[in-house]
């Protein structure tokens, strides 16, 4: 009988180790940030933009997205990739592009963490043609927040990324100086 209890509770502690790993997963989490969008005569103009993060990428998600792209190739991994929705970026009140972020990470740091979020790379603003590079297909936004929810960011407009074996995202590679974030900041 006794050992039959001891199942029971490791089978209930481990629903509800899955269930608050889920739910911490799942957490929507909201900053607001400014971005300095101009340089030349209008150096100095700043756009404040909204990122609402839904949930979070799992390490087994990056691991099924890394399985897809070595046995299917790119194509079927870039399908994959732009069927999960993660949360958007986009400005507030002025002229922009509403962009979905496909993939998101929460990495533990020192004194915060660094949260990491990809998307396909494509124009956020309306007012600038961007020459594309196929070698760097994605965009990505880095954010680092302190124990406050205060910090900096910057965005990689042309970037390669690598999935790693530990089912982590890495920025490995980036083709144009990152756009500085200043003011980033945990609303919720």
């Amino acid at each position: 009988m006794e050992r039959h209890t001891i199942k029971s509770f490791s089978a209930w502690a481990g629903a509800a180790a899955c269930l608050i790993l889920s739910t911490v997963l799942l957490a929507t989490e909201e900053f607001q940030a400014r971005l300095l969008t101009a340089s030349g005569p209008n150096a100095g103009r700043a756009t404040s933009i909204r990122i609402l993060v839904e949930s979070y990428t799992s390490t087994e998600e990056v691991m099924q997205l890394a399985e897809i792209h070595n046995r299917c190739g790119y194509e079927p991994f870039m399908s994959a990739l732009r069927g999960t929705s993660k949360g958007f970026v986009r400005p507030i009140g002025g002229r922009g592009v509403k962009i979905t972020i496909h993939a998101a990470q929460n990495i533990q740091a020192d004194k915060g963490r660094k949260i990491l979020l990809v998307t396909e790379r494509k124009s956020w603003d309306v007012e600038v043609r961007q020459s594309m590079d196929t070698r760097y297909p994605f965009m990505v936004i880095e954010l680092n927040i302190d124990n406050k929810g205060k910090g900096e960011g910057k965005i990689y407009e042309q970037a390669n990324i690598l999935l790693t074996a530990q089912g982590t995202i890495v920025m490995e590679s980036s083709n144009s100086p990152p756009k500085q974030l200043f003011g980033v900041r945990a609303l919720k």
